[in-house]
């Protein structure tokens, strides 16, 4: 390998055959993994010589990582490792890069003409909260970029802005967008109904639950609360 990858430890029951003779000279990986502290869904950086790194092994199993969520530490891992590949082409390793390092990277990930998919500002902000925590929890002084810093954010982000439905509304958006009624209150002609009641169960847990979607879609059947709540839930 000659760039950085990372891996995801699997769910239980997802690891597939693995060898009788063990991987790696470790017989029962599932196990192994287990015991040195790491989660289904948690990310593991190797080098490109193809070695585990050790030091971020440990910035994985950290608080300051280990409480995020599961798509939280996703999407942190996967922009720690563009920042790791544009340091090891510079033969820089993450805890020596310096702010010149930091400030170079964001200018060829936003504004580089050269580079063909730049990035939001959103998007920068996303990963620059990434980096800031792997920084300080490596101590790396002083910090090659801060999110907290004003100058280390990007100007141009633009903050979700999250519209409120009212019971009626959120009535309507379901039958038009799931159910597929038209203005009279009932399916119009050629709606494919397969998998109406699928998609109508699933949202309404979401909104009823306040799981993500992740959450919510690997739910089992026997985790599912069979006792009638209040108020219909």
């Amino acid at each position: 390998m000659s760039t950085w990858q990372v891996v995801q430890v699997p769910d239980v029951g997802q690891w597939g055959r693995l060898p009788a003779e063990g991987v790696l000279g470790v017989r029962d990986l599932p196990e192994s993994v287990a015991r040195i502290g790491l989660k289904a869904g948690d990310p593991v950086f190797v080098r490109p010589g193809g070695m585990v790194d050790v030091d971020l092994l440990d910035f994985v199993r950290s608080i300051e990582f280990r409480n995020l969520e599961r798509e939280s530490k996703r999407n942190y891992s996967t922009d720690i490792r563009l920042l790791l590949d544009f340091l090891s082409s510079r033969d820089i390793e993450w805890h020596r890069a310096t702010r010149q390092d930091l400030d170079d990277f964001r200018d060829w990930r936003c504004d580089a003409p050269q580079n063909p998919e730049p990035i939001s500002g959103t998007k920068w902000n996303r990963e620059a909260a990434a980096f800031t925590k792997l920084f300080r929890w490596g101590g790396v002084r002083p910090l090659p970029v801060d999110v907290s810093r004003r100058e280390d954010r990007a100007a141009d982000s633009v903050s979700s802005r999250v519209s409120w439905l009212t019971p009626r509304t959120w009535g309507l958006w379901s039958d038009v967008g799931l159910r597929g009624h038209g203005r009279g209150g009932i399916p119009v002609p050629g709606w494919d109904s397969r998998t109406e009641m699928r998609n109508t169960a699933f949202v309404q847990l979401l909104l009823s639950s306040a799981l993500r979607r992740q959450e919510g879609g690997s739910l089992l059947v026997f985790e599912l609360p069979t006792q009638r709540l209040r108020h219909g839930r």
